[in-house]
């Protein structure tokens, strides 16, 4: 009787042994996936948005006028009541 219980507690260390190996495993894994996206993520950050010219603003009767040269900002310009020139 002794022995199928010495059996058992072998297994089960055995068992626990290995899933604490395999669990550190995994999260050193994941700590390294981490770090290479930390890289990643603060380059793109850092990176400077350009400036695009979409427009030209003339002051003329006392009015704003607006030419624009890019059709896509026209509904964010008619929002603000200006008057466009296309």
């Amino acid at each position: 009787m002794i022995i199928p219980f010495i059996m058992l507690l072998i297994i089960t260390v055995g068992l626990l042994l290995e899933r604490k190996y395999n669990e550190s495993k995994i999260v050193d894994i994941y700590e390294d996936k981490f770090e290479e996206w930390k890289k990643h993520a603060t380059t793109s950050q850092n990176e400077k948005q350009c400036k695009e010219l979409v427009g030209l603003v003339f002051f003329e009767d006392n009015k704003l006028n607006i030419q624009v040269l890019d059709k896509k900002v026209i509904g964010r310009l008619e929002r603000k009541k200006f008057t466009i020139k296309v």
